[in-house]
């Protein structure tokens, strides 16, 4: 079906998925018999009421909790399952990404799987030999790509998956995780392209549980929560709403939070962008330091290679032991993008407001758009912030006081 730019590419109304377990397969069968007068399965809703439209050149994320109903939901939007209830409109070609590397045959040969998967999306013989080539660039798999696809190592399925998903120029990408999966380049490639997707005003259905990515790839998200829309909003809103949700339910449990927004990315190479080391320093002498107490000045200077002269973006923030961010700071939104070959960029912090307490330093080291991440490391030593007055609490607030007697 053809879209055009006035319809929604997706249109969901009121879905809803049950799913029937039973006990054993003899308790289907014996469901099924005219004399049975009981259900002999239990039913589980997998999605209910779910409701939404995604605009031509929209890219819509999808957060929740494992078991919320997002699998579902992705499956219910590529057709590789029904709702139980309800309806739903997908406008023009749809590629889903769900598992890479899913309907590929392993006994083919990758140039084998690529042929057939261009056929099942209704392309020309001389279509997909102009495609051909393409996909294997991008995929950089060279002569492998003659070996069976049962020899490919987890990486190279998903190159080659990616690949063809992209290569067929959907008017709908539903992508799940993409951005987990791959070595740091492979990753990269993935992010450029998304952007490159997105600037052709093509739209998206993204589901990650990187809160950061949802952020910064989405204009708007779905908070799914028990097979119902907790929340449908600005993917800023949604993804602080659902992160409170869940140090809430971790507080509950007794576990610690750990700070999920920028999953850690290890060292990449002395050829990439890469922090060489970031210290905690006395902004007035430039000496290492890392005790202070409130109001003092403070900052974290770190010294960054850069052999290529990218565009790269630094984010700094103060992380307490049980996971939670206190803050974080970028130049990104700063506006101070930088492509020196190597420097040093430091975040000065004037008038500490963090009360008692010791924070890992944490550094991200960032594509100019604040998308890829090259790199996170902490800082050489953690801050130690010594309070030593009887203020109470997380950080100290600027606050006025007004007293006014009511007269009899």
């Amino acid at each position: 079906m053809t879209t055009t730019a006035s319809e929604p590419v997706i249109e969901a109304k009121n879905l809803s998925k049950t799913y029937r377990l039973y006990g054993s397969p003899y308790d289907q069968l014996l469901e099924k018999m005219p004399w049975n007068k009981k259900p002999r399965h239990r039913e589980v809703k997998a999605l209910q009421d779910i409701s939404f439209a995604v605009e031509p050149g929209e890219c819509m994320g999808l957060v929740g909790s494992n078991g919320a109903g997002k699998s579902t939901l992705l499956k219910v939007l590529s057709g590789t399952t029904y709702p139980t209830a309800g309806c739903y409109t997908v406008r023009g070609r749809v590629t889903s990404l769900l598992e890479l590397g899913a309907g590929f045959h392993m006994g083919f040969t990758g140039r084998e799987n690529i042929f057939m998967n261009a056929a099942m999306m209704g392309f020309s013989r001389k279509e997909a030999q102009r495609k051909y080539q393409e996909i294997v660039d991008f995929s950089e798999l060279g002569e492998f790509i003659n070996a069976p696809v049962r020899t490919y190592s987890s990486g190279m399925g998903a190159r080659l998956g990616f690949s063809v998903a992209v290569a067929t120029e959907p008017d709908l990408l539903i992508i799940d995780e993409i951005l987990a999966v791959g070595d740091m380049n492979f990753r990269r490639k993935c992010v450029d392209k998304i952007f490159d997707y997105k600037k052709r005003g093509k739209s998206m259905f993204f589901c990650s549980h990187s809160l950061y990515d949802v952020r910064q790839i989405c204009e708007r998200a779905i908070w799914l929560r028990q097979g119902r829309m907790q929340l449908l909003a600005d993917s800023v809103t949604v993804t602080n709403e659902y992160a409170t949700w869940e140090n809430k339910i971790a507080e509950g449990a007794g576990d610690p939070v750990t700070f999920r927004d920028a999953p850690p990315v290890p060292d990449q190479g002395a050829n990439h962008p890469h922090v060489v080391e970031g210290v905690i320093v006395d902004p007035a002498t430039g000496q290492a330091r890392n005790t202070f107490s409130p109001g003092d000045d403070a900052a974290v200077r770190v010294h960054i290679k850069n052999p290529g002269r990218e565009k790269l973006v630094v984010a700094i923030g103060a992380l307490r032991t049980d996971g939670t961010l206190c803050f974080a700071h970028t130049t990104q939104f700063a506006g101070i993008p930088f492509d020196f070959a190597e420097g040093h960029v430091t975040l000065f912090i004037d008038g500490l407001r963090l009360l008692s307490g010791e924070f890992t330093v944490p550094i991200w080291l960032f594509d100019e758009r604040g998308v890829h991440r090259f790199q996170e490391r902490p800082a050489k030593q953690n801050l130690v912030v010594v309070n030593r007055t009887k203020d109470v609490g997380l950080f100290l607030q600027e606050t006025r006081w007004q007293i006014e007697p009511i007269k009899k």
